[in-house]
C-alpha cells in the first residue's frame, strides 16, 4: 500500500537532512496527487522538521495550507506538465554532485556501470536564476530526456515515480560525484568502451529513456 503522500514526503526530508544533502531551509520535494495538482515542501522550513501539517497543497494557482510552498514550485509543476510518467521530486543541494555543478560539469561520460544502467548520463542544466519561470522552463526542458540533473551552481534534481525512487537516484548522483572526485585526485578517470556499454545495455533492464539519453 503507498504511504500517505504528506508523511511519505516528511520521512524523505528527514533522511535528506540526515546525509547532509540539505543545510538550512534549502531543497524542496513534491510528490504528485493527480493530473493537476501536488504536495509540496513549505518555504523556510528544514527538511529535517517537516510535519504533514506544514506541507502545502499546489493546485493550479491555488494553494493549500498554513504555510507558502516553496518558491520553486514553479519548478515542480513545470516537471509534472512535462513527464506524465512522474510522480515524485527532490531537489537537494548534495555536496559533491553541487561541486561539480558550481564548476559547470555534468557526467557526460559513461563511467560507472551502475549509474549506466539506472540513469544514463546526469546532464547540466545552464544556469538560471532560481525559482524564476525561466528557471522552471529550462529544466522541465532539460528533464524531458533524463530523470537525474546537476543544476549550474545551484545542487541536483531527480525524478520517478515513487518518491523514495527519486530519493535513491539522489543518492546515486551523490555517490558517483564522491567517487570521482576521488579518483581524479588519484588518476585519469577511464570512461567505459563502446563495447562495455553494449554488454551493460544487453546485460541489464534498461529503460528507453536511458538507452536514447546513451545513444
Amino acid at each position: 500500500m503507498r504511504t500517505n503522500p504528506y508523511q511519505e514526503i516528511c520521512n524523505v526530508g528527514e533522511k535528506v537532512h540526515q546525509q547532509g544533502f540539505v543545510a538550512a531551509n534549502d531543497g524542496n520535494i513534491s510528490v504528485r496527487i493527480n493530473k493537476e495538482s501536488f504536495v509540496i515542501t513549505p518555504t523556510g522550513v528544514s527538511k529535517g522538521d517537516l510535519k504533514p501539517e506544514k506541507l502545502v497543497l499546489v493546485d493550479g494557482d491555488q494553494f493549500e495550507g498554513t504555510l507558502k510552498p516553496s518558491s520553486e514550485y514553479k519548478m515542480h509543476h513545470e516537471i509534472y506538465k512535462i513527464r506524465d510518467d512522474v510522480r515524485a521530486v527532490v531537489h537537494v543541494h548534495s555536496p559533491y554532485a553541487t561541486a561539480f555543478a558550481m564548476l559547470g560539469l555534468g557526467m557526460e561520460e559513461l563511467l560507472f556501470p551502475e549509474v549506466v544502467v539506472t540513469l544514463g548520463k546526469i546532464p547540466l542544466v545552464p544556469y538560471r536564476t532560481p525559482s524564476t519561470m525561466a528557471f522552471a522552463d529550462i529544466v522541465a526542458q532539460y528533464i524531458q530526456n533524463a530523470d537525474a540533473l546537476l543544476l549550474e551552481k545551484h545542487g541536483v534534481i531527480a525524478v520517478a515515480a515513487d518518491l523514495w525512487d527519486a530519493y535513491y537516484k539522489i543518492e546515486r548522483v551523490e555517490h558517483i560525484f564522491k567517487i570521482i572526485s576521488i579518483s581524479q585526485g588519484i588518476g585519469t578517470v577511464k570512461p567505459l568502451s563502446q563495447e562495455e556499454v553494449s554488454d551493460l545495455m544487453d546485460a541489464y533492464p534498461v529503460s528507453d529513456r536511458v538507452r536514447k539519453l546513451i545513444a
